[in-house]
């Protein structure tokens, strides 16, 4: 009996995680000069600031040690600032800067521009969505 692994949902699912991920990454970096991860640590610090390392993580989804990299290159560029609470000096705080926001608009602009238009229908949007959100709840249940 053959089984045909390319036919599969899980391996048409993996392709298209894969095929955005490059297509996002290669668009960010040559029109807006940022990865995609640090523009999805961008994204996940200015959602949910004030925040710490193991929270982007656990949202991301991520190990902390790849966060704490990317904290260091975000705050290298001045994208996003560190501070330290003082009533818990064992804690550190992440926030989004002037600098961070304005890469966020200009990342996102790059996106809008070159890819997001394959999603322009509105009914494809809230069916999509819809779906995604669905297999995302499944899979959490597992």
């Amino acid at each position: 009996m053959s089984f045909d692994f390319s036919q599969t949902y899980l391996y048409k699912i993996h392709r298209l995680t894969n095929s955005l991920d490059t297509i996002f990454d290669t668009t960010l970096r040559k029109h807006a000069d940022i990865s995609l991860s640090q523009f999805t640590l961008l994204l996940s610090v200015n959602q949910h600031q004030p925040t710490t390392q193991r929270h982007v993580a656990t949202f991301l989804g991520v190990s902390p040690g790849a966060i704490s990299r990317q904290v260091e290159i975000a705050n290298k560029n001045k994208w996003i600032s560190i501070q330290t609470p003082p009533d818990n000096r064992r804690s550190q705080n992440l926030y989004i800067t002037a600098q961070g926001e304005a890469m966020i608009a200009t990342g996102i602009a790059a996106l809008e521009k070159r890819v997001f238009h394959i999603f322009d229908d509105e009914n494809i949007q809230t069916n999509l969505m819809r779906h995604i959100e669905r297999l995302q709840k499944n899979i959490d249940c597992l």
